[in-house]
């Protein structure tokens, strides 16, 4: 399988660094994958292999306060579109495919709103809808440890701070047998099969110890910017959106997938029944860079 990325760090105007990885073959147009949260971006043998073969060129970069990528505090999910702007320009990059699976959604999400010019189009993966919404009771259906995390973040401050960094420290540990114990409240009967799928439990391993190998900042910023206005819409997201969402989700339920696919102005939903928030990984991986490429020539 493919494994070879290359280590990169993109340095921004306002002096700070993201670290990323970035394919070395020089495919013309880029297919930015935003990780989930709190997973820092590992590389991921299919996915590269499934960028190659459609002839993109996958980069990814841990968002800020994620490992060696600076703390932006205070971030909004609009930022990640600026952040992806300069990375284009460093990779000599004129359009992208925006990718974003449920942390990384609603970022990817901003490309195809301020980014519109460059973005062809996004594909969305169990992504998270905005909160504060009316019509969307948010962690309704979200596992316990999702909903505890959440009602912390809702309160915020120096307890939220505290508790992250000692959930986060707890992370640096976790190997692959101990990971299904560790987000038990969270994976679905379909997900636990997943995880022997495609090497998706030793690329979670990774991420996690990846994310408690260093602060906490990033999965703080991530948690907050959730909550907040997002600064964007989603009717101001312009540009063709391939929607994919499991009915057995146990991380992001299918009440946020459906959410987003009555008011995204240009999707193409894909509400798959039976499937969990890893499973659309390992056995929809293929139709979803697809469909994406497919929505993006219409452009």
């Amino acid at each position: 399988m493919v494994t070879e990325m290359e280590s990169v760090s993109f340095e921004l105007p306002d002096g700070r660094l993201l670290a990323g990885i970035v394919d070395p073959e020089p495919h013309e147009t880029a297919f930015v994958w935003c990780h989930g949260t709190p997973f820092p971006v590992v590389p991921w043998s299919p996915l590269l292999e499934a960028c190659r073969m459609r002839g993109l060129r996958l980069v990814a970069w841990a968002r800020p306060g994620y490992g060696a990528s600076t703390p932006h505090p205070g971030r909004r999910v609009v930022d990640f579109a600026d952040d992806a702007r300069h990375v284009l320009d460093s990779i000599g990059a004129a359009d992208a495919i925006a990718a974003g699976w449920s942390g990384g959604g609603p970022h990817a999400l901003s490309l195809g709103a301020a980014l519109a010019t460059r973005c062809r189009s996004v594909l969305s993966i169990a992504s998270v809808a905005p909160s504060g919404q009316d019509d969307l009771e948010w962690v309704a259906g979200m596992g316990p440890e999702n909903v505890d995390e959440f009602e912390r973040a809702s309160r915020g401050g120096e307890e939220f701070d505290a508790w992250l960094e000692e959930a986060n420290a707890q992370l640096a540990a976790i190997g692959r047998d101990e990971l299904a114990a560790s987000m038990a409240g969270l994976i679905s009967p379909i997900d636990a099969v997943a995880l022997e799928e495609l090497g998706m439990a030793e690329m979670l391993a990774a991420c996690i110890r990846s994310s408690g190998a260093g602060p906490a900042a990033g999965w703080r910023d991530d948690d907050l910017a959730f909550l907040a206005r997002w600064g964007f819409d989603a009717d101001d997201v312009t540009v063709p959106v391939s929607l994919w969402q499991g009915t057995d989700d146990l991380m992001v339920p299918l009440s946020h997938g459906r959410w987003l696919a009555d008011r995204l102005p240009h999707v193409t939903a894909n509400l798959v029944e039976g499937e969990g928030h890893l499973s659309l990984l390992t056995r929809r991986l293929a139709s979803m860079v697809d469909q994406a490429v497919e929505l993006a020539g219409r452009r």
